[in-house]
């Protein structure tokens, strides 16, 4: 996520969401009117505008791999911290894989932490998860954030998205949402952020709709 050597972490609230919302709605699309996995979303290949809109890149280039060129990229994504666990036995990604990378892009903007560095022998998420497990939630975000959600009903905000960052990243594939399901909790944690749409924004009239009840989201975290 990088755009004239401009750190992720270093935009305000209003570009967070935006970026939130904007990666949701580019691989909604990938998913639902493309019918494409990325299986290699990582930081480093969402780029951004100058309205600091996220636009996926690198889309497509699995289907022209070979399975050990395949695998070496997927080998490359777990060591910078994006890759979902099972992937290390399954060797071929998903869509619920692809959602599990989206929640790590999630929990870095709000943390302000790079997925790669461990903290006391855990990954991001584990890190995460276990600081809510102790309820020192406010320690898990970054700093810019914190200054700007001071006052206000912004701190809801960041607490619903943690919460939604983390049903992404369940080990379980089966319980993480599809990008879709993420992409419309976003919305109405936080209506009127119009991120960019990745490949295409066409996909934003199709997720705003209301296709089905979503899934009650689990209250615990592992």
């Amino acid at each position: 996520m990088h755009s004239n050597s401009r750190s992720e972490h270093a935009v305000g609230l209003g570009d967070a969401d935006n970026n939130r919302q904007g990666h949701s709605r580019g691989l909604a699309y990938l998913h639902d009117d493309m019918s494409i996995v990325h299986g290699n979303l990582t930081a480093n290949n969402v780029l951004l505008d100058e309205q600091c809109n996220p636009k996926i890149s690198d889309i497509g280039l699995s289907r022209l791999m070979t399975t050990e060129a395949n695998s070496n990229v997927l080998a490359a994504a777990g060591a910078l911290g994006y890759r979902a666990p099972e992937l290390s036995k399954l060797k071929k990604a998903n869509a619920k894989t692809d959602v599990y990378s989206l929640g790590v892009i999630i929990l870095e903007l709000l943390t302000g932490k790079t997925p790669a560095e461990s903290t006391n022998g855990m990954d991001l998420p584990q890190w995460v998860a276990s600081i809510v497990k102790e309820e020192w939630t406010s320690e898990v975000f970054d700093l810019e954030l914190m200054r700007d959600a001071a006052s206000g009903p912004v701190g809801d905000e960041l607490m619903d998205t943690l919460k939604l960052a983390l049903h992404c990243v369940d080990p379980a594939p089966s319980v993480r949402p599809e990008a879709w399901e993420v992409l419309r909790q976003l919305e109405q944690i936080r209506p009127g952020s119009d991120g960019g749409a990745g490949p295409s924004e066409e996909g934003s009239a199709r997720t705003s709709c209301a296709r089905q009840e979503l899934r009650e989201e689990k209250e615990s975290f592992r």
